[in-house]
């Protein structure tokens, strides 16, 4: 745990932008060896552990609270619109043809075409982070391509179920192995692709008010985190934790082992225990293998939430995990407030890039404060009528400053 912040009163105004520049694209560098330790999987009191990114990796961080544009609604809009002419499509045409042999083919053209997208999604994510990293692109450039690569990775989810049900419109055929295989590949690879920070800047699109996101990122890595009115929500994805060109290890130390009852779902669940401990204390999560992915997808809906993680078969590593977090589960682990006149001001704070609580009063009279919060003077919301709110920590030092509507600002930073 990093050293507490200090108590200070003061005045704090700031404004901080960001200005996009020119950049070119590198590919990802897999020629490192990867690290096989717990550096990856942070514990965190009273719930189930989080995949973070590691701190020497972390090239930027920040709030951002300014929305999505018209224009990522717009291609957001479009790419399902053809996604799902795409589809459509492939019902007519399936159920035009005259052969088997004609069926298979156009499954085969259709699931190569999915596929392509997919890897075209997964190019764009991680080019996005990189140059985002490198400051070459703004933080809402960044939301922007996530928004885009969820919405469209749902509606190609959506065009894998339709390729897989065709077949019931087709009496005397079915799927072969390989399709099936090849279509549950791609499944995995998209699922990773999805996420509940790509869902709520979706549904923003139709809102009024933005949603304030803390971002952290490194060339290979991003982690998002947000708060909703009751559950701190965080997604983090480690592209350097993810080779699908390496041999899947969970099934060679499967093979092996030579005991027949011990497969690979069983080492991968036994590589998760040890990485989620406080999890398997209270139960078994549910896990998907996907095809040739080397994706192992474990799902669980414990006492304080939600999580889904997603192994590698060539690392052995988390390389993708979500989160819903109750407030009701966060545990404290220290509290600091500060007075200014009538304004009395309290941070409770959990663990780094965790949920924290920003609560205001007046101490004379003991009534809620409505104040405006800033986090080293970048706004992420109002303690509103009932003078709380809840926010992302960051990591580090910082400051978080509270200005009611009188002008009287109290902060409470290093």
């Amino acid at each position: 745990m990093r050293p507490l912040p200090a108590l200070l009163v003061a005045l704090l105004l700031a404004v901080a932008t960001v200005a996009p520049v020119a950049g070119i694209d590198q590919p990802i560098d897999r020629s490192k060896s990867l690290d096989h330790t717990f550096q990856r999987i942070e514990t965190v009191e009273n719930t189930t552990n989080q995949l973070s990114i590691p701190d020497e990796d972390v090239r930027r961080t920040e709030y951002n609270t300014t929305g999505i544009d018209i224009g990522t609604a717009t291609e957001a809009w479009a790419a399902q619109h053809y996604n799902r002419y795409d589809a459509y499509t492939f019902e007519e045409r399936f159920r035009g043809l005259d052969s088997n042999e004609q069926r298979s083919q156009l499954v085969t053209d259709r699931l190569s075409a999915i596929a392509a997208q997919q890897r075209e999604l997964e190019r764009q994510q991680d080019r996005a982070t990189r140059r985002y990293a490198d400051g070459e692109i703004s933080a809402r450039a960044l939301l922007r391509t996530r928004l885009v690569v969820h919405a469209e990775a749902t509606d190609l989810l959506e065009s894998l179920d339709s390729v897989s049900s065709a077949q019931t419109s087709a009496p005397g055929y079915t799927l072969d192995s390989d399709a099936t295989t090849r279509l549950r590949t791609i499944k995995g690879n998209l699922r990773a692709l999805t996420g509940p920070i790509g869902a709520r800047l979706q549904s923003d699109l139709a809102s009024t008010d933005s949603t304030p996101i803390y971002i952290e990122a490194g060339q290979e890595a991003y982690m998002f985190a947000t708060v909703t009115d009751d559950q701190y929500v965080r997604e983090t994805r480690l592209a350097s934790a993810r080779d699908p060109s390496a041999p899947d290890e969970f099934v060679s130390e499967a093979v092996n082992d030579q005991n027949p009852e011990r497969g690979q779902l069983d080492v991968a669940d036994e590589r998760l225990s040890e990485l989620y401990p406080w999890l398997y204390e209270r139960q078994r999560p549910s896990f998907t293998f996907y095809g040739t992915s080397g994706i192992y997808e474990f799902t669980a809906t414990h006492p304080n939430g939600e999580l889904a993680t997603y192994l590698d078969g060539g690392t052995t590593d988390v390389f993708y995990e979500t989160q819903f977090r109750d407030f009701s589960s966060v545990r404290t682990r220290s509290v600091d407030t500060v007075r200014n006149g009538s304004l009395e001001v309290t941070v409770q704070q959990s663990t780094a890039t965790g949920p924290m609580l920003v609560s205001a009063v007046n101490n004379e009279t003991g009534g809620a404060v409505d104040g405006r919060v800033t986090v080293d003077g970048q706004f992420v919301g109002s303690t509103g009528d009932d003078g709380l709110l809840w926010t992302v920590e960051p990591r580090g030092n910082y400051t978080v400053t509270v200005t009611a509507d009188t002008g009287r600002t109290a902060a409470i930073g290093p």
